[in-house]
């Protein structure tokens, strides 16, 4: 396993998460004017802000600035927009599967190269055939831009990013050319049998080569921009789009809101910011959890793992549909393959004792976290339930966010804060830092069964059944093992109004495409979310 394949920027997505969750209240911050975009086509009619649900409009609100480059990108629900506006290789389905996009097939004989056949009738806003070329060139572009997801280059293996990345390479060198207008060819640097789940990154959406004379952003997606003024974007269907028959709304309207605004006559709303009516909490492929110092000759031992994980109590985390219990390991709720474990807790005391632990000779343990909010609070849970044998003896040590990375960077620890958001919908994005020789291990977790078993997942002719019963049993050793302290899972809450249908409630991903959705005869909740 090559430790640059990982789901999860630490320091940046993590964030970001992290700071939705505790800042839900926050006041909104002062707004900078935009410019105007001017429309690739005429609008038709005039932008009016909506006072009551319109069957042919959608009305999407938003809490940031509308962002039209993925590189500008602050939160997670601000990518909705530019996912209206382009479209990659691939695309979600409302249930977070991939689907195709520009890309109608793709095959590889070795998961090392990748062939894909882009469709005859992809195009852009301008009626030009999307090529590909034009792939090519934006991926070049991202390589050799400062735009920090470019490293998602890495991560997908494609063949000399490191080196274009580092521009010890020209970016013709990029893994990444066009055989002829309609097919596109991705060479690796090893083989990745999940590589068409991982090109659904916003960073790879595609970008248009020439500049507009007259200002026109020019798109790809199912929408294109209409008008843009300070505080609302209109968009209407791209009449080029290639799936014509897919979109309900002719028009979708993003609002710029206020935290504190009610959500009337606004059909959806990411992120939501305040207790409202209509709040959905879907789920995310990010988890929270705490990691062991495999390095330390106490923690090393299955025993103490088994008894410290079996003592964490079952209310430890707040009443709050903003976070989804996991106690399991540190996998999302849907990518588990087994049911919940029942622990043993009367055999605390035995496991512990095994390992030679007694009330002369307690067991030490430094409980490192970051000193606020939701932290704190769960970490003193941790601490108090722990502190209740005779046979352990904590000490909490309460450090700021930046702190706890470095710590975590350096292995100064003995039971961590810690978790991990995946940039695409596998469970490789997750269990690859389990990896010895994995860069994100800094656990210094090891096993060579589990190494061997991450390594079979990446043969090259390796069927998709075969690489689930290789993640199942790799969930199994890890749930066995107790590897990690699971806590939960985040949840994203979404308002949508009642008439609004064509979405799922499992969709773990977040992401809802305006073109999947469509407006209910009546307004009521449909029962096929």
């Amino acid at each position: 396993m090559n430790s640059k394949i990982k789901g999860i920027k630490f320091t940046t997505l993590f964030i970001m998460v992290i700071f939705s969750l505790i800042c839900l209240f926050a006041c909104e911050p002062n707004k900078p004017k935009q410019t105007p975009i001017k429309p690739s086509l005429p609008p038709t009619t005039q932008i009016e802000k909506p006072s009551t649900y319109q069957a042919e409009i959608l009305t999407r609100g938003v809490y940031d600035d509308f962002i039209l480059h993925p590189e500008k990108i602050q939160q997670p629900e601000q990518a909705a927009l530019l996912r209206d506006l382009f479209e990659g290789l691939v695309i979600y389905d409302p249930q977070g599967n991939i689907t195709a996009g520009v890309a109608e097939s793709w095959k590889s004989a070795d998961q090392k190269t990748w062939i894909f056949t882009l469709r005859n009738n992809a195009k852009w806003s301008t009626g030009e055939n999307i090529t590909a070329q034009d792939f090519v060139r934006s991926w070049q572009q991202l390589a050799l831009s400062d735009n920090p997801q470019k490293q998602f280059l890495r991560y997908m293996n494609v063949k000399n990013a490191t080196a274009v990345i580092e521009k010890t390479l020209p970016e013709q060198q990029l893994g990444v050319q066009a055989l002829d207008e309609h097919r596109l060819q991705i060479s690796l640097d090893k083989s990745t049998p999940y590589l068409p789940k991982m090109l659904v990154h916003i960073a790879l959406l595609p970008n248009y080569s020439n500049v507009d004379p007259q200002g026109h952003l020019v798109s790809n997606g199912a929408y294109q921009i209409a008008e843009q003024l300070e505080d609302y974007i209109q968009l209407s269907r791209n009449p080029y789009y290639w799936n014509e028959n897919s979109r309900s709304f002719s028009q979708v309207i993003y609002q710029r809101m206020g935290s504190s605004q009610a959500n009337r006559s606004i059909d959806i709303i990411q992120n939501v910011q305040q207790k409202v009516p209509n709040t959905h909490y879907f789920p995310q492929l990010c988890t929270y959890f705490y990691e062991f110092n495999f390095h330390d000759p106490m923690l090393k031992q299955k025993a103490v793992r088994n008894a410290l994980v079996s003592m964490v109590p079952s209310n430890i985390l707040p009443q709050s549909p903003f976070i989804m219990p996991n106690s399991i390991n540190y996998l999302p709720n849907n990518m588990q393959f087994e049911q919940e474990r029942d622990f043993e807790p009367t055999l605390v005391e035995q496991k512990l004792q095994q390992a030679g632990i007694t009330e002369q000779k307690p067991l030490n343990l430094r409980l490192t976290y970051d000193d606020n909010g939701l932290h704190k609070q769960i970490a003193e849970h941790l601490i108090r339930a722990w502190s209740q044998s005779d046979l352990i003896r904590m000490q909490a040590d309460p450090v700021s966010y930046q702190t706890l990375l470095e710590q975590r960077s350096k292995g100064d620890f003995q039971i961590i804060r810690s978790g991990w958001c995946a940039d695409y919908n596998d469970p490789s994005a997750f269990l690859s830092l389990l990896h010895s020789k994995s860069a994100d291990n800094k656990m210094g977790f090891s096993d060579k069964e589990i190494d061997l078993w991450l390594e079979q997942t990446l043969a090259s002719d390796i069927s998709d059944q075969k690489r689930t019963a290789l993640y199942r049993k790799i969930i199994e050793r890890i749930q066995q093992e107790d590897v990690v302290v699971p806590i939960f899972q985040y949840a994203m809450p979404i308002s949508i109004a009642p008439s609004i249908a064509g979405y799922n409630l499992i969709n773990p991903t977040s992401v809802i495409y305006s073109k999947d959705l469509y407006r209910l005869n009546s307004p009521k909740a449909t029962d096929t979310k």
